[in-house]
Parts: structure tokens; C-alpha cells; sequence
């Protein structure tokens, strides 16, 4: 009985150049944050084919930002000086260069909040170790007592195999969105870049520049909110074998709640 309950949560596939192992769920969220992981998909050539196609658009945005911005200055002629033209000049050409390097430059952005999360996950993997949801499910029925205790537990995870694995796609879900937050960021990035060509558009560029640093340290928080899940699953003892469940659905839970707090936390901490 232990076996069959080991193996309906042994949830193996690949979706999007992502393999995804519901048995090893924290190593597999873990996955999913690196940026090394990411780029080497088959979706990330979406990202990079976008790119390539909104260069052109974000190049005719910043000189229509440019030129609106001159006939702004050139408006209030009393103030408009050589140095102010030579200013704007020296602003166009390197959002120019920004612009058109974008996706290098975003790449650099993650590359540097990937060595952060390397350095946290390695920090991390001596306090906690990742545990094995199959196995824990197994664990559960095999000692829960005699041949019907067994089975009535067997039952109980049965009842509950929905609601237990809707949560765990649940928090899947969360960290597929911050892949998809990546795609649309780099995929679009000459746009906002575009706006800071234009005096009044500064801040647009400066918020986009913030929020895809918040994606990147988003990685290490999530990472870090694993480490607490297992820790916790760790930590559980005089619990009997319904216990266990309860706790572990809690904790399940507690780790989707966490997980979609990060996006706004790292958002707030950069100002992004």
C-alpha cells in the first residue's frame, strides 16, 4: 500500500525545456529559479526572437521621445542653450547604445543575481536537506500502525490527493510566472528603455531597470523560502500519522503564501 501511494506522487514531466519532479518539489523549484536553467530552454528563444523584432519599434520610440523632447526645450527658447542641445544629444546616443545592447545588459543584470542565488543555495544546503515528497507519503502509511491502520491512512491521502497536489501546482505556478515576468521583460525591454530618451520618461526606465533586479533577487528569496519549508517538514516530531499529513498540508501552504510575497517584497526593497 505504501508503494501505491509513493508512486501516485512520484509526478514526473518536462514542460518547456523545464523538467519538472514532484517527488524532489523543493530541488525542483530550486531548478526553476537559476538562471543558467532558464536561458538554456527552448522558450527562452522565444524572449530572444522578440527582442530582435521590438529593436526596431524601440528605436523609432526613442527618437520620437528625442525629437519631442528638443521641441519641448526649443519651446522655452530663453532657456535653450549649446550646452543643453549638446546634453540632450549625449542622452540620445546612450539610450541609443543601451537600447540596442538591452538584452545583453539584462542578461548582466541576471548573470550578477545569479551568483547571489548560487551563493545563498550553497549556503543553505548545510543547514537543510531537500526532502523527498513521495517517499514522505510512503513514510506515512507504512508507519502507521497495522495492516487497516494502514489502510484507512491510505484512504485519508487519497481523499485529500487533490486539494494536496492543487497546492503544490499552485506554487508551481507562482514560479512559472516570474519565468514569464523574464520573457516579457527582456522580450520588450527597448520600450521603457525608449522612454528615457524623454526628459519625463526617465523614471519609467529607471522602474524597469529596478523591477527586473527584482526578479533577479526574487530567485534567492524563493530559494531561501524553500529552505524554510524544509526546514520546518524537518523539524516535526510527536506527530502521529494524520498529524503528519495536516502539518505537511500546512506547510504546503505556508510555503505558496510565502512564495507569492516575494515578487512584492523584492519589488518594494529595489523601489522597482
Amino acid at each position: 500500500m505504501d508503494k501505491l501511494i509513493e508512486n501516485i506522487f512520484k509526478i514526473t514531466f518536462s514542460v518547456l525545456g523545464f523538467n519538472i519532479d514532484f517527488g524532489n518539489f523543493v530541488g525542483t523549484i530550486r531548478s526553476l529559479c537559476n538562471w543558467n536553467v532558464i536561458k538554456g530552454t527552448s522558450i527562452w528563444g522565444l524572449a530572444s526572437n522578440l527582442h530582435n523584432v521590438v529593436v526596431p519599434i524601440g528605436l523609432s520610440l526613442l527618437t520620437l521621445f528625442f525629437l519631442m523632447d528638443f521641441l519641448k526645450k526649443v519651446m522655452d527658447f530663453e532657456r535653450l542653450t549649446w550646452e543643453r542641445v549638446v546634453f540632450m544629444c549625449i542622452r540620445f546616443f546612450i539610450f541609443k547604445m543601451l537600447l540596442e545592447n538591452s538584452f545583453h545588459l539584462l542578461s548582466s543584470i541576471m548573470s550578477i543575481s545569479n551568483d547571489l542565488l548560487t551563493k545563498v543555495t550553497s549556503s543553505l544546503g548545510s543547514v537543510t536537506s531537500i526532502p523527498d515528497l513521495a517517499e514522505q507519503m510512503g513514510d506515512l502509511v507504512s508507519n502507521a500502525g497495522g495492516m487497516i491502520d494502514r489502510g484507512l491512512m491510505a484512504i485519508i491521502i487519497l481523499i485529500l490527493y487533490i486539494p494536496f497536489m492543487g497546492t503544490l501546482v499552485g506554487i508551481l505556478v507562482q514560479v512559472f510566472v516570474r519565468i514569464g515576468k523574464l520573457i516579457l521583460s527582456f522580450a520588450f525591454s527597448p520600450i521603457p528603455i525608449a522612454l528615457g530618451a524623454w526628459e519625463d520618461g526617465t523614471s519609467v526606465c529607471k522602474r524597469f531597470f529596478m523591477s527586473t533586479i527584482a526578479l533577479g533577487i526574487e530567485a534567492s528569496m524563493i530559494v531561501v523560502a524553500t529552505a524554510i519549508y524544509s526546514m520546518a517538514l524537518g523539524s516535526l516530531t510527536n506527530a502521529g500519522s494524520i498529524s503528519t499529513l495536516i502539518a505537511i498540508m500546512f506547510l504546503n501552504g505556508f510555503l505558496m503564501a510565502l512564495i507569492s510575497i516575494t515578487s512584492n517584497l523584492a519589488e518594494k526593497w529595489t523601489g522597482g
